[in-house]
């Protein structure tokens, strides 16, 4: 067994970041085109995309604890989150294939049925499975706080470079082997992306001792244990704000660059703005949570996501300064993203030291639940508002309403969840008590 002091090493951390890269090409496709494949080219009703969203996702939403549960009882001779990895990934690959194959030969009902369904099966199991194990894997790897800001850096890096990707082949790999094809291409990627993480990540062991006790807590005493944790419930609210927000970028981006600044091909270039910061923000946000606090550099970026998107409200249509704002987004992204998810092991951390018992499975639910919550309403609020807004696929002018929803969408919302954000964060600074939880645990260790 490893100590809570175990450095990653560089590999170890590649490999985990090759985890969330599978994770995308299905899930930024699926949040950045599928409401567009449904509403352009399916033909289902805008208001019913996001209602079969919302239900889907709220549904989705509670499987999360009990696969959290599954996990913390999980044994095998390859660890506790690493064979769910494996396990998933098939079911990953056929849902993405199944998500963007609607028969053109059922009806609107048919096809609003065989969606909800596709959609249940990626989003309520195999989505479920695949990032809720991914994101565990990470408080089972180590307990050393560089090594997991490092390791989300990383894998936040790979990841920006594929969706820049992903904005600019999606729609022609489309249009040359249709949605299906496409699907197939992405649906291949990802498979070898997961199967490097489960070859290439090893669970250390951590606290097994912790881990010891967690299998005698059944699971009601188990969420009664886990609520008792505070930082779990502003973690799980974070996590809904920040997604639901990601959600608008991603869903509402391709509508508001052809629509709102009057070019689709705009669309690549938003992301490419957006990502690129990202990676540079990224890069330094090791050393700068090494010097200022992990916690310091998200509050950091929340306040400079919400600058960028007002600069781009108060700026549109002007594409120089929609173009410049973006990029502030983009800056505030990367200590975000580097952070959330380490700080939801430093949550596991904390229920450990306060409670005796390690919940990494459970705690990391508030991941899941939360991105599902978050992407649910997000998703919901695309296509309620392109409803409201009176959007009509045929028009190649959109009227002022609509244009107005998309705004509103693209980033006044945004804004508004990127402020709740940094409230949560004002109730979760783990930063200051982290030396003295991982100590003391050590301690009881007899390390």
């Amino acid at each position: 067994m490893k100590t809570t002091n175990y450095k990653v090493p560089f590999r170890g951390r590649f490999a985990y970041a090759m985890g969330d890269v599978g994770c995308n090409f299905v899930w930024t496709t699926v949040g950045s085109f599928l409401t567009y494949y449904y509403t352009d080219s399916v033909g289902i009703s805008a208001a019913l995309v996001g209602t079969l969203m919302l239900i889907t996702r709220l549904i989705d939403a509670f499987t999360d604890l009990g696969m959290g549960t599954i996990l913390d009882h999980t044994k095998t001779r390859w660890g506790k989150a690493r064979p769910w990895i494996l396990w998933s990934t098939p079911m990953m690959a056929i849902g993405l294939i199944a998500l963007f194959s609607v028969p053109g030969t059922l009806g609107e009902g048919g096809k609003a049925a065989y969606a909800i369904i596709t959609y249940i099966f990626v989003a309520c199991f195999a989505y479920t499975a695949s990032n809720l194990s991914y994101n565990t894997l990470l408080a089972l790897m180590t307990d050393d706080v560089a090594s997991r800001v490092s390791a989300n850096s990383i894998r936040f890096i790979c990841t920006a470079f594929l969706t820049i990707l992903l904005s600019y082949t999606t729609r022609p790999l489309a249009e040359r082997f249709s949605w299906t094809g496409m699907a197939m291409i992405y649906a291949v990627a990802a498979t070898v992306c997961f199967l490097i993480t489960f070859f290439g990540v090893h669970e250390e062991g951590v606290n097994d001792a912790a881990g010891r006790e967690r299998d005698r807590i059944g699971g009601a005493e188990g969420f009664k244990m886990l609520f008792k944790n505070r930082y779990f419930l502003t973690t799980a609210l974070l996590f809904i704000c920040y997604y639901l927000c990601a959600t608008l970028f991603n869903s509402m981006g391709i509508y508001f660059a052809r629509d709102v600044l009057g070019n689709a091909d705009l669309y690549g270039t938003l992301t490419t703005c957006t990502r690129i910061p990202m990676v540079i923000s990224l890069m330094a946000v090791p050393a700068l949570a090494s010097r200022f606090g992990k916690w310091k550099c998200m509050v950091a970026g929340c306040l400079m996501m919400i600058a960028g998107l007002l600069m781009m409200y108060f700026g549109t249509p002007h594409v120089a300064i929609v173009l410049l704002g973006v990029s502030i987004r983009g800056f505030g992204m990367g200590p975000i993203n580097a952070g959330i998810f380490s700080l939801v092991a430093d949550v596991v951390d904390y229920g450990e030291w306060k409670n005796g018992v390690r919940q990494a499975g459970l705690t990391n639910s508030a991941t899941s639940f939360g991105m599902k919550v978050g992407t649910g309403f997000g998703s919901a609020f695309v296509g309620w508002g392109l409803a409201f807004g009176g959007y009509n696929k045929d028009l190649a002018v959109q009227a002022a309403s609509t244009l107005f929803a998309e705004k509103m969408m693209y980033m006044a919302l945004p804004c508004v969840g990127i402020a709740i954000c940094l409230i949560c964060l004002y109730f979760t600074n783990l930063d200051k008590m982290l030396d003295q939880i991982h100590r003391e645990m050590d301690e009881r260790l007899g390390k």
